[in-house]
C-alpha cells in the first residue's frame, strides 16, 4: 500500500462527477484544515470518486487504506507501517509485534503528519478504536474515513461522534441522475443504441446511486447484451453486480 497523491496515485475518471458540489467543497475544506470527517453512504453512492475531487482541489499529504473491512488491528498498522515509510521491510512489519507498530507509526505521524484515509470501514473492535484515537489526537494529522452506516462502524462510533465532522451521502435527484446517465452512456459509446427503455429502466432500478449508473452503462458495452441497437439485458440492483461495487 502506497501514499496517496493527486498527480500519481489517484485514480482518473472522466465522467464529470454530478450533484456533490457541496460535498466537494465541504470535504476539500477539512482536508485543507486537518479536520478528521466521517462519510457515510451505501455502496455505489460515490464516496471514493468524493475523496479523489476534494483531494484534488486540497492536495494534502494522504495515505489511504482500501477496504479496511474486517482487517484487525496488526494487519492495518502493517499497512500504514509501510504507507508511512517506516524504517524496515514490509517482511520485517509482518513479524513486528503491535506495540513495536504502533510506535513507528506515532512517531512517523508526529515527524510528517498526513492526512489517513480509511475506506469502507466497520465493526472497529476496541484495540482499533484506542490506536485511532491516538492518531486522531495527533497535531496536523486527520482521518478521513468512509462507512456504510454510523451503526456499522463499531467502537470508531465514540471517536467520530460529532455531526459536524460527518459528511452523509443520499441519493442523486432525477435530474442528476439523468445527466450522469447521459456522460456514462457517452463514455461507454452506446451512443448508436436505443437508449429510450434502457434509460427509464436503468434511472428507476438505480434510485439516484451514480454507481449503480455508471455499472449498468459498462455492462451495456458488452456485445453479449445487445441485440442490434437494443439493450437485452434488464438493469440490475448493485448489489448484484459485486464486480462493479
Amino acid at each position: 500500500m502506497k501514499e496517496r497523491t493527486v498527480e500519481g496515485q489517484a485514480r482518473e475518471c472522466s465522467i464529470p462527477l454530478i450533484g456533490r458540489r457541496k460535498e466537494v467543497e465541504a470535504l476539500a475544506s477539512a482536508l485543507s484544515g486537518r479536520q478528521s470527517c466521517l462519510m457515510l453512504g451505501p455502496a455505489g453512492i460515490g464516496k471514493t470518486r468524493l475523496i479523489q475531487e476534494a483531494m484534488a482541489l486540497s492536495r494534502p499529504p494522504c495515505v489511504c487504506i482500501e477496504q479496511p473491512m474486517g482487517m484487525v488491528l496488526h494487519q492495518l498498522l502493517v499497512e500504514l507501517a509501510g504507507s508511512l515509510g517506516c524504517s524496515g521491510r514490509l517482511a520485517d512489519f509482518q513479524c513486528a509485534t503491535s506495540l513495536a507498530l504502533k510506535a513507528m507509526v506515532w512517531e512517523a505521524l508526529r515527524a510528517t503528519p498526513r492526512c489517513i484515509v480509511l475506506e469502507d470501514m466497520a465493526d472497529a473492535d476496541p484495540r482499533m478504536y484506542r490506536f485511532l484515537q491516538r492518531v486522531y489526537y495527533i497535531p496536523g494529522v486527520c482521518l478521513i474515513v468512509t462507512a456504510r452506516s454510523r451503526s456499522g462502524l463499531g467502537h470508531l462510533r465514540k471517536l467520530l461522534w460529532d455531526p459536524r465532522e460527518e459528511i452523509a451521502l443520499g441519493p442523486l435527484n432525477r435530474a442528476e441522475s439523468l445527466a450522469l446517465f447521459e456522460a456514462a452512456s457517452r463514455e461507454c459509446d452506446l451512443g448508436g443504441l436505443d437508449l429510450d427503455g434502457f434509460r427509464r429502466q436503468a434511472l428507476a432500478a438505480a434510485r439516484g446511486s451514480p454507481g449503480q449508473i455508471q455499472a449498468m452503462c459498462r455492462l451495456a458495452c458488452h456485445p453479449q447484451y445487445r441485440n442490434g441497437r437494443h439493450i437485452k439485458f434488464l438493469p440490475l440492483r448493485m448489489d448484484a453486480l459485486p464486480a462493479f461495487v
